[in-house]
């Protein structure tokens, strides 16, 4: 059974975000076009790097605990991952959206967002040489500059509240993969490309990684929203 662990947490976690998609006060299915058109944007960014450091051994999968499946040398559940978290933690954001419609970082996003670009330049450049932190934190900052000169994103105070709240379950689902309740861990990660410095078993880089990844889906989503708001679109 051992080797069904990675599909195994996957099903967990989607499994009951997946189930209240249906419930009438929040209608997640109502979006689905929207975000699954921002899964396939983010897993055309992802996957070819998810590939491309695989086959570098910035990162692996343990035989161990997967089933073997896989397409361009990634295991059937590490794409299923990039379907998986984004459609869960979307879920909790529209979840957040419905309960607390006006976020209260809404007047201070774009000074998070300087933040969080200042932080994310200062890695790429101090771990220039460490290929995961400076892929990551590049991407990310480059993203975050976009969304504060060009795009003006209305919705990236919500967008960090919600980063806060999926810190938990990221936590777990992130201590899963990397070892925190294992034998071994189901993905590892060669240290000499990151920064070195773990979160009991994940690395601090991941962090980065999990917000650029989510903050694609968000943003596409959120562009759905618009064209259905101008009439662009109809959805029922």
């Amino acid at each position: 059974m051992e080797k069904y662990t990675y599909l195994l947490l996957n099903i967990l976690t989607i499994a009951l975000p997946f189930f209240w998609s249906f419930e009438k006060k929040i209608f997640f299915v109502r979006y689905w076009r929207g975000l699954f058109l921002g899964i396939a944007v983010m897993i055309l960014v992802f996957v070819p790097w998810d590939v491309w450091f695989t086959s570098m051994q910035v990162w692996g999968f343990n035989e161990r605990y997967i089933t073997g499946i896989k397409i361009a040398n990634l295991p059937i559940e590490e794409w299923l991952f990039f379907i998986t978290v984004p459609y869960a933690c979307t879920f909790l954001y529209e979840t957040l959206n419905y309960y607390l419609p006006k976020s209260p970082l809404a007047g201070i996003q774009d000074k998070i967002t300087a933040i969080l670009i200042f932080v994310s330049f200062v890695l790429s450049i101090v771990f220039v040489d460490r290929i995961y932190t400076f892929t990551t934190f590049s991407l990310l900052s480059l993203f975050l500059i976009w969304h504060l000169l060009i795009n003006r994103s209305n919705f990236l105070g919500q967008f960090y509240l919600l980063f806060v709240f999926v810190q938990i379950p990221f936590f777990f689902v992130n201590g899963a993969l990397t070892g925190m309740f294992t034998d071994e861990p189901i993905v590892w990660y060669n240290n000499a490309e990151n920064m070195g410095i773990r979160l009991i078993t994940i690395p601090v880089d991941d962090v980065g990684y999990n917000m650029l990844m989510l903050l694609i889906v968000i943003t596409v989503l959120e562009m759905f929203k618009v064209r259905i708001l101008t009439g662009a679109l109809k959805v029922t």
